[in-house]
């Protein structure tokens, strides 16, 4: 006669569930009032409660499950004193065991019992199961009809003596195994998890700890014994080996058909040692690992060339990777990459990108200030030569510093307007990090012309600039976890053009105030290149052409106050509004994934400016002079700071 589960349900009725037993006795499993059926063949069979969700029995089976449709939950402890402390005898696939205590078995015996074709849709070992010597933790024993088993999850403790095995599938189907906990059986002969008599596991993660040490003893053992049918593992995931105090994961017998490592950093990841092994397996890299390093030592051991099948190599997160024999083995494997990865390589991206746009800044700080440059002392012959020094900062999280000498000259063909060039030429570029080094080796060249409606400077001014520049750069990334540090060099070509109106009046003696309107456009272009390739550099990439421009609208008011004949001081503020702008896009290939960046996702359109200076007139054609100009720039948080300094002779 079949035997019965009988519970309460929520409504405090009772379910009895199969045929009702001759004897049964009640005991309690994790708040479920069971009905325990009494083994009838065995009389000194007497369950006993050993308190709130406790069960001892002795010489009998000491839980059994025959019912669909359950979720049977134990969360006290169960001792068996005969061959099963949990046997399941059912057929339906809907049946689920969930072990949150702790399962006791005798010598010889076993945890869960699964036979007679039962099924689970989930069986989980949350708990502790304690084996005997010999024992088995769950078995899926082996008989005419299949045992299938959706998921089987230990996230528990199984342990035992010598002889003992944590799971055994002798004949099951099971899909999916996921060990997150520790199966530690004994020593002698003792297996992890065994696979034999026609076993099937479709997949088997291993990220917790299968620990076996003894004679003849094992991790996972996928037994070369088929006289009951070919045994088969499909897929092995595996996370234990180095970072575990366990070491590598033992294997045993028939290679599964695919073997993933599981990589969670670079101390941290799978290793497979086999022994007696046969077949060959494909090797693979689990979805979701992360690579910080190139080089992951004695990934596979006691594997020949003839046990690992042809995917050696293969591409992993924009990483080249290869699986290859360590130098003098003929059985121990490392997993090495090149490249770098797309994310780490995506990072090292975003850095350059923040250190170029310190570069952009620069050049579009010199070019709006060297619209600025005048000359307008003459002498007899209506010539003016200006020469000095310009040193501009970028205040940025790479903060660039840049100095140059200056050469102005101009003619003044006529009282009312003069025209002149000019020449600004690199000394020095200070970029912390040296990401981006700019060349000095040709100078930053303009002309200008200016309109005085007044012989002694008052009235309306107007002054037209324009300015051309061209620097070699060379570009090295940053490394970021594996990314390449690369290098390539390309062209920085700067131009623009300016135009400003001004009104200029007297308010009192020796006070000038002259309010100014004004357009400027700027244009930088970075051209294309690609990196060069080297020991280190073994994934170089190739960039797209950089380019930047906007039209900016500019307001102010300037004044100057003669303190003295010979001295005058003169300040400006003033504010620029970009009208329209293309910041571009910053993008490599060369890596699968890369993607395009931004490189002014939130550009400050409107920005104030300062001037604040001097000028002395030694003689009347000689005149020195400091100028300080404050501007904050497009990008955020991203202002520069110029002083220049000169000596201007009229000739």
């Amino acid at each position: 006669m079949p035997m019965p589960l009988i519970a309460y349900n929520k409504y405090k009725k009772i379910l009895i569930l199969g045929a009702i037993p001759v004897y049964y006795s009640l005991v309690f499993i994790s708040g479920f009032s069971v009905f325990f059926p009494i083994n009838a063949n065995a009389v000194t069979c007497s369950p006993v409660t050993g308190g709130a969700n406790a069960i001892i029995a002795a010489d009998c089976d000491s839980l059994v499950l025959d019912s669909a449709g359950n979720v049977v939950v134990n969360s006290g402890v169960i001792v068996s004193g005969a061959a099963r402390a949990v046997q399941n005898n059912t057929n339906s696939l809907s049946q689920s065991f969930i072990n949150n205590g702790t399962i006791s078995a005798s010598f010889g015996g076993e945890g869960i019992s699964l036979e007679s074709g039962s099924s689970f849709t989930t069986l989980t070992n949350a708990g502790t199961m304690s084996l005997s010597t010999n024992g088995i933790g769950i078995n899926i024993a082996f008989n005419s009809g299949n045992t299938l088993i959706s998921n089987l999850i230990n996230s528990g403790t199984i342990s035992g003596g010598y002889g003992t095995t944590g799971i055994s599938n002798s004949g099951g189907v099971i899909s999916s195994i996921l060990n997150s906990g520790f199966i530690i059986p004994g020593g002698y002969q003792s297996r992890g998890i065994l696979n034999d008599n026609g076993g099937l596991i479709n997949v088997l993660t291993n990220t917790g700890t299968i620990s076996i040490v003894g004679f003849e003893a094992y991790g996972i053992e996928n037994s070369l014994n088929i006289a009951q049918g070919l045994n088969i593992i499909g897929t092995l995931n595996n996370s234990q080996g180095a970072g575990n105090a366990a070491g590598a994961l033992t294997y045993y017998g028939a290679l599964p058909t695919n073997y993933n490592i599981i990589i969670t950093s670079a101390s941290s990841y799978g290793k497979l040692s086999g022994t007696s092994v046969t077949g060959s397996t494909n090797f693979g890299i689990y979805a979701g690992a992360t690579i910080t390093t190139k080089l992951y030592t004695g990934v596979l051991q006691g594997l020949t060339t003839s046990n690992v099948g042809s995917t050696r190599t293969g591409t992993y997160s924009g990483l080249n990777y290869t699986l290859a024999l360590q130098s003098g083995s003929s059985s121990i494997w490392d997993l090495i990459f090149t490249g770098g990865s797309t994310v780490d390589t995506q990072q090292s991206l975003v850095n350059t990108s923040k250190v170029l746009q310190g570069t952009f800044t620069l050049q579009n700080s010199v070019f709006a200030n060297s619209f600025s440059y005048d000359c307008n002392v003459f002498g007899a012959n209506n010539v003016c030569i200006s020469a000095g020094g310009r040193n501009t900062q970028v205040q940025a999280d790479n903060g660039l510093n840049n100095t140059s000498a200056l050469l102005i000259a101009a003619y003044r063909p006529h009282p009312n307007y003069r025209i002149g060039a000019y020449a600004d030429q690199n000394l020095s570029v200070s970029n912390p990090g040296g990401t981006v080094n700019l060349g000095n080796n040709t100078p930053l060249i303009g002309l200008f012309g200016a309109w005085n409606q007044r012989l002694d400077g008052t009235g309306i001014e107007v002054k037209v600039s324009a300015a051309y520049g061209q620097k070699n750069a060379t570009i090295s990334r940053q490394v970021v976890g594996t990314s390449e540090a690369g290098t390539g060099s390309s062209q920085l070509n700067s131009q623009g053009a300016q135009v400003t109106a001004k009104y200029v009046f007297g308010i009192m003696n020796n006070v000038i105030v002259s309010p100014y309107v004004g357009m400027r456009y700027t244009q930088n272009n970075m051209g294309g290149y690609t990196e060069g390739t080297s020991s280190s550099v073994t994934a170089p990439l190739t960039y797209s052409a950089l380019n930047t421009n906007a039209t900016t609208a500019l307001a102010g008011v300037g004044a100057s106050y003669r303190v003295i004949p010979a001295l005058t001081t003169f300040a400006s503020a003033g504010v620029e509004t970009d009208t329209n702008t293309s910041n571009g896009t910053y993008s490599a290939t060369g890596i699968t994934g890369l993607t395009s960046i931004n490189f002014n996702a939130n550009p400050v359109k409107t920005r104030p400016t300062a001037t604040l200076g001097a000028y002395y007139d030694i003689e009347k054609n000689q005149r020195i002079g400091v100028t300080g100009i404050y501007r904050q720039e497009a990008y955020q948080a991203v202002s520069t700071t110029t002083v220049m300094a000169t000596y201007t002779i009229g000739l």
